[in-house]
């Protein structure tokens, strides 16, 4: 009865020195965790591929305190001013402690859907903020949330775009002008750019089309002619150019 009472008082002090240690040396392994560049995120790459925009964004964690993460899930947010541009989520593996494990955050949308929201960054550059939040659990048991607010430069696909010289040909019936642009973006702008030109009396009189292929850091210029239809050519004409199926450019001349 003895050796009973023994065991049973043993396990109880056991138990009351476990948990009063066990918050104290989780406190220690978030420490170490907090130490050095052992968690990350890297700068988002953006590709454009058949109308839309997708965005990459590596990150690790590396595992240095003394008990496993679990439950871990990354929540990252592109703001330009208070503006969400984009929103990813990824739930990652459980990293035991003494590991690193590293992931890609992926977002897939239409040029259309992000740019509705800012449609200037189709043609100026700006800065981002990258707004990162981590929820984990360390020795399964402790919830914790740690955020980061770090920034990035976005570079406009159609940076300073430009319509210039235009003119007027009454014999062919053909409006021309020039159509400049720099692709300050790390994708490539690639894809028809509608033009189309507006009578006043906001009728089409005139359509065309230009397949770009511009590299990133490079300028584009082009000579644009439309035919448009004398019957309905007014003193003055909007030209209007979209890029997928948003409109980039309004601009009323005299030619």
């Amino acid at each position: 009865m003895r050796l009973t009472i023994r065991a049973i008082g043993f396990t109880v002090t056991l138990l009351w020195i476990i948990t009063l240690t066990l918050p104290v040396s989780v406190a220690l392994s978030l420490l170490k965790l907090a130490e050095g560049k052992n968690l990350g995120i890297q700068e988002p790459m953006f590709t454009f591929t058949n109308g839309n925009l997708s965005l990459t964004m590596p990150l690790y964690i590396n595992n240095t305190g003394f008990y496993d993460i679990s439950e871990a899930n990354v929540q990252v947010k592109i703001c330009k001013a208070n503006i969400v541009l984009a929103e990813v989520s990824e739930t990652l593996p459980d990293i035991p402690a003494g590991q690193m494990v590293e992931a890609n955050c992926s977002f897939t949308a239409s040029l259309e859907e992000i740019f509705q929201k800012d449609r200037t960054l189709l043609t100026e550059d700006a800065d981002l903020n990258v707004n990162a939040s981590l929820h984990f659990r360390v020795a399964h048991l402790m919830a914790f949330n740690i955020a980061s607010v770090s920034a990035t430069q976005w570079g406009a696909p159609f940076h300073n775009l430009t319509v210039y010289g235009e003119t007027y040909n009454e014999t062919s019936h053909v409006l021309s002008f020039y159509v400049s642009f720099n692709n300050h973006a790390s994708f490539f702008v690639d894809g028809p750019l509608a033009v189309s030109i507006i009578n006043l009396d906001n009728e089409i009189v005139g359509a065309s089309s230009l397949n770009l292929n511009v590299q990133p850091g490079e300028a584009f210029l082009e000579l644009v002619e439309v035919a448009v239809n004398p019957q309905k050519m007014t003193s003055s004409v909007f030209i209007r150019l979209s890029f997928a199926n948003l409109e980039i450019l309004g601009r009323l001349v005299q030619p």
